[in-house]
């Protein structure tokens, strides 16, 4: 009944909160089939997943009652038990409201994709997994803000419980023209800046971003995982890692423009290929492992629900493990 009750107000509530409208009837449709296919998902058991994985950072008093044998004694409250002249313990409850933020990368690399008629682009695969993220959150009572990013912020929208935060994030993602370079320090530092209380931050991209793992920009990286608790989902196409033996094909860098003659048939250029790629992502991987950030990779010719759910239970599992 929840579930149904939240999809009847952004159904209609979620373009009234939001002044900007898509020009193009088909972007507008391919959203709409994008906000249908969010919510039919979240239904598939990972809201419960999501609860037990992010609990509040800490507690607060709930309320007064007598003692009975088995409280522990360091809960009594020794000014009420004076008055009383029975002792009293404090009884506390988790702090459940939890602050997220869905950074979003929507640089040029992310409008790309492998094609095919069941594969989505990188943009759009972001866009349903950041809905996903905001409409479990909403479902959860927790405010839930979107920042976007390229080179440069985009838009930053503060957490709060707003209605309207799932059409907005796959408007502002799945609507927009993909472009610019990708800089993902730029955005980590904005946050540091902007992010007052502990929060849950949700950084979403493909991670092509030749600085990142650059020393200052780990540092800011880890200065964020310090006083957040902050995941990386990465969004990873077929041609990723590997490229089909196909002719001479003239490519070019969607974020500079640049143009290049690859040799994709050539069995010494596809090693090279696959060999830098797994360079590359095995740093990202210990840059993430080195700052306690958690790494969800959600592959676009796969199902992306079970990664979330993995992780969510293996998040549980290291909370009941402490």
């Amino acid at each position: 009944n929840a579930m149904k009750e939240l999809c009847r107000r952004t159904s209609s509530a979620d373009r009234a909160d939001d002044s900007q409208v898509i020009p193009d009837p088909r972007v507008l449709t391919e959203i709409r089939k994008l906000q249908y296919a969010t919510r039919k998902m979240a239904r598939e058991g990972i809201i419960g997943k999501y609860r037990s994985a992010f609990r509040g950072q800490g507690l607060e008093f709930d309320e007064l009652r007598e003692y009975v044998p088995g409280d522990d004694v360091r809960l009594i409250d020794w000014k009420v038990t004076a008055r009383a002249t029975t002792p009293h313990v404090k009884l506390f409850r988790e702090e459940r409201e939890l602050s997220v933020m869905i950074a979003v990368d929507i640089s040029g690399s992310t409008g790309c994709g492998s094609g095919g008629k069941n594969l989505m682009t990188r943009g759009q695969l972001l866009a349903q997994v950041g809905a996903i993220l905001t409409l479990i959150a909403l479902l959860n009572n927790d405010k839930v803000g979107l920042t976007t990013f390229s080179d440069k912020l985009e838009s930053y929208h503060p957490a709060k419980r707003a209605r309207g935060a799932v059409w907005r994030i796959l408007r502002e993602v799945a609507g927009f023209q993909h472009a610019g370079k990708t800089s993902l320090a730029s955005m980590v530092k904005f946050l540091s800046s902007v992010l007052g209380r502990h929060s849950i931050v949700f950084i979403l991209s493909d991670f092509f971003d030749e600085n990142f793992l650059s020393r200052e920009n780990q540092a800011a990286l880890g200065a964020l995982a310090k006083k957040h608790d902050v995941t990386a989902i990465q969004i990873v196409d077929p041609l990723d890692g590997s490229l089909p033996p196909l002719p001479p094909l003239e490519v070019s860098d969607p974020e500079t423009g640049q143009c290049q003659i690859i040799e994709a048939d050539s069995r010494r250029f596809s090693s090279i290929y696959s060999e830098n790629t797994d360079k590359w992502q095995s740093r990202l991987s210990d840059t993430f492992k080195r700052y306690g950030i958690g790494h969800i990779r959600i592959k676009s010719d796969e199902a992306l629900l079970p990664p979330l759910q993995q992780y969510f239970e293996e998040r549980n599992r290291k909370r009941g493990r402490r």
